[in-house]
């Protein structure tokens, strides 16, 4: 009898208790790693009744194509925008979510941080990538111990990479939890690939310079003439303005290479299915976890990809996929041939790929978000 009447008042306690997250984060357009990874952890968070999520969006307005780093008027326009509405939500909501770049943890988070405080409204900050830790080590004494003064300050830093955790940790910041990056749990359409002896490949994400696709197409070069395999590559993705020319020239003299423009948003896991591999030569030294590679676990192919400081979390070499040097065609060239003609080697990859999935499912990640920033809630996930 105690038993029931306990289910019954946690029941009763669910469906009253309504906590208000303020979630302050770029939604797609424009495509984009941290972007898709809001949008996935909002459906997410939208099947709990206990939840109710205001989003503030700091998507760009710029064209994706154009360089977009660095400080620009933009920016600062943007800036101007969140603050008011910042303002107006903080007083009603329980707790703050902010997805912040290396600048974005510079300039703007620490005045929101300042007015959560102010509230008291506890608040989460969540970097992009995974380069945090070595901006603040760059910096001069005195800028960093200001960096490092805010960090410690927020209820917690929710890290994208086991690395940045540690790491921050080692600068003296305890609140830093390990929250991995994250997509739905896909359904694959796992329709028998075309019947071809062909080895197909694709490249999915911007196509930027150390994104590496310039590599690739050398690397498809090397391996035309190294091996007689039918090796294609299929390249989806916007197309910077700093490698255009180079890039297209490079597909005109390059056969077994194509592009096929920019992928509808959440198509990922179910396009990269198609193929024999999905091949990232980033030498991009900040990647946190690049939603390709988890998109690539869902649709169970194996992956090529570089030796970029956080990608062991991802890719064990030869076991589902390859970690190759950075830069190096060649051996991107010997990578590629070796999944070529060798099916059962794929097979096995992409079946451990899969099986690695789980952790950065959403509805794992989420679940792990809501016991971070409102420990002791009994939030109940409806069915999907």
């Amino acid at each position: 009898m105690q038993i029931i009447e306990s289910k019954q008042r946690i029941k009763a306690q669910t469906a009253t208790t309504v906590k208000r997250l303020l979630f302050v984060g770029p939604k797609p357009p424009p495509i984009g790693g941290s972007p898709l990874t809001v949008q996935a952890m909002l459906a997410e968070l939208a099947l709990y009744p206990s939840i109710q999520v205001t989003l503030i969006n700091t998507s760009p307005a710029l064209d994706v194509r154009k360089k977009m780093t660095g400080f620009n008027f933009e920016k600062v326009i943007r800036s101007m925008l969140i603050l008011p509405k910042y303002v107006l939500e903080i007083p009603r909501s329980d707790a703050v979510l902010v997805f912040a770049n290396d600048l974005f943890a510079i300039t703007l988070a620490p005045l929101l941080l300042f007015l959560a405080k102010l509230f008291h409204k506890p608040f989460y900050l969540k970097p992009v990538g995974a380069g945090l830790d070595l901006f603040i080590n760059a910096q001069k004494k005195i800028f960093r111990e200001y960096l490092l003064f805010v960090l410690r300050a927020a209820d917690g830093i929710l890290t994208q990479t086991k690395l940045l955790k540690n790491d921050l940790n080692k600068l003296g910041c305890m609140n830093a939890h390990y929250l991995p990056g994250c997509r739905p749990l896909a359904k694959i359409n796992q329709s028998p690939k075309q019947g071809s002896s062909e080895f197909r490949m694709i490249f999915l994400g911007h196509i930027t310079r150390l994104k590496g696709p310039l590599v690739l197409l050398d690397a498809l070069k090397i391996v035309t003439e190294m091996s007689a395999e039918p090796v294609t590559c299929d390249f989806f993705g916007p197309i910077h303005d700093e490698i255009h020319d180079e890039f297209m020239n490079g597909l005109k003299s390059n056969p077994n290479a194509r592009y096929c423009g920019v992928a509808e948003a959440g198509t990922g896991p179910q396009l990269i299915s198609e193929y024999d591999a999905l091949v990232l030569p980033t030498y991009y030294d900040t990647e946190g976890h690049p939603g390709v590679l988890i998109e690539a676990m869902h649709a169970g192919v194996p992956v090529i990809t570089t030796q970029v400081r956080t990608f062991p979390e991802l890719i064990t070499h030869g076991v589902n996929g390859f970690l190759l040097p950075t830069q190096d065609s060649d051996f991107l060239a010997q990578a590629i041939i070796l999944l070529a003609v060798d099916p059962e080697l794929r097979k096995r990859m992409g079946k451990a790929n899969h099986l690695k999935s789980h952790e950065f499912c959403a509805e794992n990640v989420v679940g792990q978000l809501l016991k971070i920033v409102f420990p002791g809630l009994l939030a109940v996930r409806r069915a999907s």
